[in-house]
């Protein structure tokens, strides 16, 4: 189990803080606004009014004990960079900040931040990306360039196997799992592909892009 701070309790925050705590972690959950406070009170075992622009705060909170800090203050950005830059001075961690643009997550970083969320950018990329391919149900960006791939099979490859189609070879990517029905297994070499199979690839994105 890992301890996090939440700071600021809006949606993103908020949302943030559930599924850490879905996955057996401590989350205390800090913001200025008393209304915000009173609304989640009764929802999350740790909530607490602060001001965390103030030193003295942050302190409070014993922030050097926490795993990881999470700024998710979106409505003032200069508020964001004195947060983030007075949690790394009250010892804090490991810092990460919720940004809306390039400019401010390099800002961000100057100000201390260890990991920068852009949550708008990785939404609309994952949204583009999944419209401009019908076959594509999900992906996972891991660089620039490599990423996760969950694809309906192409139909090049249906009654083909692996091993026929060579596709490490051929394709220069990797095939991870394949999802049957309700079930997902790793695939043996003479795995023969059917029309309804889901297939989890891991390559370049210009690779998976022409697997159409």
């Amino acid at each position: 189990m890992k301890k996090f701070l939440i700071i600021g309790m809006g949606e993103f925050g908020t949302q943030i803080a559930t599924h850490l705590i879905e996955l057996g972690n401590d989350v205390c959950l800090v913001d200025a606004s008393i209304e915000k406070v009173n609304a989640y009170k009764d929802i999350f075992d740790n909530v607490f009014r602060g001001d965390c622009l103030q030193l003295q705060t942050l302190k409070e909170l014993d922030v050097k004990d926490y795993d990881s800090c999470i700024v998710t203050v979106g409505d003032n950005f200069q508020n964001s960079l004195e947060i983030t830059s007075r949690l790394k001075e009250a010892g804090a961690k490991h810092v990460v900040a919720k940004s809306y643009s390039d400019i401010q997550s390099k800002f961000l970083a100057m100000a201390g931040a260890d990991e920068v969320a852009f949550p708008e950018k990785e939404s609309a990329l994952k949204l583009a990306t999944t419209l401009s391919d019908t076959r594509l149900v999900d992906f996972i960006r891991i660089s620039e360039d490599l990423g996760l791939y969950n694809k309906r099979v192409p139909k090049a490859w249906v009654k083909k196997s692996i091993v026929d189609l060579d596709i490490r070879k051929a394709y220069r990517i990797n095939i991870l799992a394949v999802k049957k029905n309700n079930d997902v297994f790793i695939p043996d070499p003479d795995y023969v592909f059917e029309e309804s199979d889901l297939v989890y690839l891991f390559g370049s994105e210009k690779t998976i892009r022409r697997l159409k």
